[in-house]
């Protein structure tokens, strides 16, 4: 229950909002009698749910970062690997995304710990893999830092916008985006 409870008010709160969301709504979705307080069995508040929605969300992180020590192949090959395994949990992570985008300004202690503990995290541990990548002799030197920003934020800008806009901004498919990314990146950090 408590994750069909996350499930629903994740996606409410990306559709309406969290203001224009109210507990009876949850509730209502989740087929229980609204006013029923059957919500409050598992969560004391509508900030408890975010708050969970959230811890969620970082832990979706958490595991998808997991996927850079997995992945036991040469960095020209891993690169496309990782872009698409990317995209795919950004498009499954769509309505935390439009939640962290626009409502999390009004919570800055969480909007402060999601951007270190997913955002930051992830850059870090991406600059890292390049840098052991380049140790290996697999790509060529270069700032690990930067070219972090520019691999995750591609990947990501790509999903923000269909998932703030319900399309992309460009007619590019999932496929042609990957063949084009992946043909940039490695052919730029190839030796």
């Amino acid at each position: 229950m408590r994750e069909r409870i996350l499930r629903v008010a994740s996606e409410l709160f990306a559709a309406q909002g969290y203001e224009r969301t109210t507990i009876a709504d949850i509730q209502a979705a989740l087929g229980l009698a609204p006013g029923s307080g059957a919500l409050y069995r598992h969560f004391p508040s509508k900030e408890a749910v975010l708050q969970a929605i959230m811890e969620r969300f970082i832990s979706q992180g958490a595991d998808a970062r997991g996927m850079l020590d997995r992945i036991d192949a040469p960095a020209t090959e891993a690169l496309p690997i990782l872009a698409r395994s990317a995209l795919e949990t950004l498009a499954m992570e769509r309505d935390e995304i439009r939640i962290a985008w626009r409502e999390l300004p009004n919570f800055p202690e969480l909007r402060a710990r999601v951007l270190r503990e997913v955002m930051q995290v992830t850059f870090t541990d991406v600059a890292a893999w390049l840098r052991e990548r380049v140790a290996r002799g697999e790509l060529r030197a270069h700032d690990s830092e930067a070219m972090a920003a520019v691999i995750i934020g591609s990947l990501v800008e790509y999903r923000i916008f269909e998932a703030l806009w319900g399309t992309h901004e460009i007619d590019v498919s999932d496929e042609r985006f990957l063949a084009a990314w992946t043909d940039l990146v490695v052919t730029g950090l190839r030796p």
